[in-house]
């Protein structure tokens, strides 16, 4: 299958965790794209400006909303407000308004003052602005009546299982005096309560956070859509509960999330082989080839203990990672070096494990990926077809 496909990210922000600043200095230049591959040009961020709801035009209060202009525009799927350095304070929020050359967004509960960045549909990311959004605390909302109501934002539009950066939550309670406040996670789709924290008494108009580790009852959840839904009782016994569609004026419900269990390993263009390239093909093939520019990066599909890491003539250099809470083997060989982890190391999903190449037995620069069931990989398990799999986390990640 040839298709059109994006080009590799041009910075990392908001990542499902991960590749440190030296490893992203040190990736290798790439090879040129598979023959066939059309290459989409990712995201270019020229300026932005606060419109409506702003104290100026560089400075903005959560609700404000934001004009971004640039180039390929179009696909954008969030823009993260990048804060300081590092990801634990980023927080994305979903477009208004997309065009081709510009995008309107509203500026997030939670979000710090700092850079903005826009990424797109296929994950392809543009370079930070270089001019930085303040971001003041809004006029105190206090309720003098009634009852207390409640502001909420998850900080990422998807959240994988097993990331470094787990699902996170933003909220702010509007009232005239502390409230006890409960915090569920809800499946949209039917209400169902998937999980649920007592935080306990907290003040008024003071942002607060949660993390969900992506586990309820010591499961995994099944992926899909999920939302956080906060609740405040005041002193008087009146309850407030965070609404869980706000009207369609005020666009995508910033509550909500995408919650996935896995990432697509190549982060970069890529097509998937056919024929000898499948598994079962040809020649008893145990995986899928899927053909990439050479040093297009990899990332663990799903974390998990790195089991192995060798170099064998055939495979190349290869590792195998001993899946989180799945009882698979997910291995990746023909890398175009060592991979960047180690036997024993505990990796994340979404981090970087090493980059395509070519070694031992290969023709052309591809990812020959395998998944193996439980005990494991060469030790009692059997491999199985990644294809549908794989065809599934590219279409969510």
């Amino acid at each position: 299958m040839v298709g059109t496909l994006a080009a590799t990210a041009t910075a990392a922000a908001q990542g499902t965790g991960g590749t440190s600043p030296d490893q992203a200095a040190q990736a290798p230049r790439l090879s040129a794209p598979p023959p066939g591959v059309k290459v989409r040009p990712a995201p270019t961020l020229r300026s932005w400006k606060c419109v409506r709801n702003c104290q100026d035009a560089r400075t903005a209060v959560r609700g404000s909303l934001v004009r971004i202009r640039g180039r390929s525009l179009a696909r954008t799927y969030e823009v993260v407000f990048l804060g300081a350095a590092g990801e634990a304070d980023d927080v994305s929020a979903a477009p208004l308004r997309r065009k081709r050359n510009v995008v309107v967004v509203r500026a997030p509960l939670g979000a710090a003052s700092g850079p903005l960045l826009v990424a797109d549909r296929d994950g392809l990311q543009s370079a930070p602005s270089a001019a930085s959004l303040t971001l003041t605390a809004p006029l105190t909302l206090k309720a003098a009546g009634g009852a207390p109501t409640v502001d909420v934002q998850s900080q990422a539009r998807r959240a994988f299982f097993d990331a470094a950066r787990p699902a996170k939550v933003s909220y702010v309670v509007h009232a005239a005096s502390p409230t006890d406040v409960v915090v569920e996670l809800v499946r949209p789709r039917d209400g169902v309560v998937i999980s649920r924290w007592v935080a306990g008494e907290v003040p008024p108009e003071e942002p607060q956070s949660l993390i969900w580790d992506g586990t309820a009852g010591g499961k995994v959840p099944a992926t899909g859509r999920y939302a956080f839904r906060v609740s405040a009782v005041d002193a008087a016994g009146v309850r407030g509960v965070s609404a869980q569609a706000p009207p369609a004026a005020r666009g995508p419900d910033p509550a909500q999330f995408q919650f996935l269990g896995h990432v697509f390993p190549i982060r970069g263009p890529h097509y998937f082989g056919e024929r000898a390239a499948r598994f079962g093909g040809g020649r008893g093939h145990q995986g899928h080839d899927t053909f990439a520019a050479c040093g297009t990066p990899l990332v663990a599909a799903r974390g998990g203990v790195v089991k192995f890491k060798q170099y064998h003539s055939r495979a190349g250099h290869y590792i195998v990672i001993d899946g989180e809470k799945t009882g698979t083997d997910y291995a990746y060989m023909h890398l175009r070096q060592a991979a960047l982890v180690d036997e024993g190391d505990r990796v994340r999903t979404g981090q970087r494990i090493g980059y395509v190449g070519q070694t031992g037995r290969a023709t052309g620069c591809h990812l020959h990926f395998e998944m193996w069931t439980g005990p494991g990989w060469y030790d009692g398990g059997r491999p199985f077809d990644p294809l549908p799999s794989l065809l599934a986390w590219d279409k969510t990640s």
